[in-house]
């Protein structure tokens, strides 16, 4: 595949998968929205209980939502982001009406969206293996990208409110994630668990949205110098900061990297912890012709969202010249022609077959919003 075709097929691709979502009214399945349903009390009385319904609907190959006979779908904040953000990028690259119809959709219901207050969180409970929160609970992930995204739109739309959306977003991470006790920014305000990806997520969208206040400046100063703490000798990061969070994957590696890319002035250490980071990103995630790893250390599964988010950290560590990039148009390749079916990420492949769900949330999403990233970088080549 020529440069040219392989910067094509990623506009096409990302159009394609931008289309389909809207055709569902920016509504599917997740695979971590089992709590949905009304379970009674006996089955979701417990962690250990909640748990196992999350991971039996996220680990089926098939939508076992079907045999509950769920009627609706819920439509989720931050895939309207990462969406609506793929269709502002791609138009940078290739302008096309319909997608950027779609896209305005997308972040004008995202802004619209009131029920967290100035804050998003997920319309279904949500169960971890270190913490519980309930549907319609504000988070900083998902504020973080629901801000980042219509703060993009804001700078690139003629369109104010957008802009006012995500300042107040902002302040709300700034007011009420960030914990002066561990000078980091929580996942929930309800939590003291530091989960990096998360504090980094939080700490860019302070930056770029509230960076000229010195309140927030300061916050975010703390937040980084934590997690650059954290980062290991083989520069890596673990999840967060606790038992049982020792472990790290491709796409949560990918945030810290991405978030960091964009924190470079806060702390002239981000530098070499990017350097270091970049490095065993390339090395361990993907493989020979491309393949999104999940696990560092196994060849199996290969993922879709690790696929979607790598996309987005290569072409970020490639402007910086941290990655080669030969790897970037690898993994733009592998997606374009393995990964799409049917208007649809396949969310994993592994040893004993697929999952096809088409989780729009999950995995179409964050691999439009690659898509369009690696687009703008020319596909991965110098052309």
């Amino acid at each position: 595949m020529t440069p040219l075709d392989l910067r094509e097929a990623a506009v096409d691709t990302c159009r394609e998968l931008i289309g389909s979502a809207a055709a569902m009214s920016w509504r599917g399945p997740d695979p971590y929205d089992g709590l949905l349903h009304p379970w009674p009390g006996v089955l979701r009385g417990g962690r250990r209980r909640r748990q196992a319904i999350v991971q039996l609907h996220a680990r089926a190959p098939f939508d076992v939502r079907r045999l509950y006979g769920r009627r609706e779908h819920p439509r989720i904040a931050k895939a309207l982001a990462l969406f609506g953000q793929a269709a502002l990028r791609l138009e940078a690259v290739s302008a096309d009406a319909q997608t950027r119809a779609h896209g305005r959709r997308a972040l004008s219901l995202l802004a619209d969206d009131r029920s967290g207050g100035a804050a998003w969180g997920y319309p279904f409970d949500v169960q971890t293996r270190w913490s519980f929160y309930p549907a319609g609970a504000p988070n900083a992930v998902v504020t973080s990208f629901a801000g980042s995204a219509l703060g993009e739109a804001g700078r690139e739309l003629p369109d104010a409110g957008f802009a006012e959306r995500a300042a107040g977003a902002a302040g709300w991470v700034l007011e009420r994630a960030f914990d002066e006790r561990s000078g980091s920014f929580s996942y929930h305000e309800h939590s003291d668990t530091v989960i990096h990806n998360a504090n980094l997520l939080a700490a860019r969208l302070v930056w770029n949205e509230l960076g000229s206040e010195e309140p927030a400046r300061a916050a975010v100063r703390r937040a980084v110098e934590r997690s650059l703490a954290a980062q290991r000798p083989d520069g890596t990061w673990q999840y967060g900061e606790g038992p049982g969070l020792e472990w790290n994957d491709s796409f949560h590696t990918g945030f810290v990297l991405l978030s960091l890319v964009e924190l470079r002035d806060v702390d002239p250490a981000v530098a070499d912890a990017l350097t270091r980071g970049a490095a065993v990103y390339a090395e361990r995630f993907f493989g020979p012709r491309g393949q999104a790893r999940l696990w560092p250390d196994r060849e199996l599964p290969e993922d879709a969202h690790a696929a979607g988010t790598g996309l987005s950290t290569l072409a970020a560590l490639r402007r910086l010249g941290l990655v080669d990039p030969a790897l970037l148009a690898r993994a733009t390749a592998r997606v374009v022609t393995s990964t799409i079916r049917d208007g649809h990420a396949v969310w994993r492949r592994g040893r004993w077959g697929t999952i096809r769900v088409p989780y729009i949330r999950w995995c179409d999403a964050h691999v439009a919003l690659g898509l369009a990233d690696a687009a703008r970088a020319g596909g991965g080549t110098d052309g």
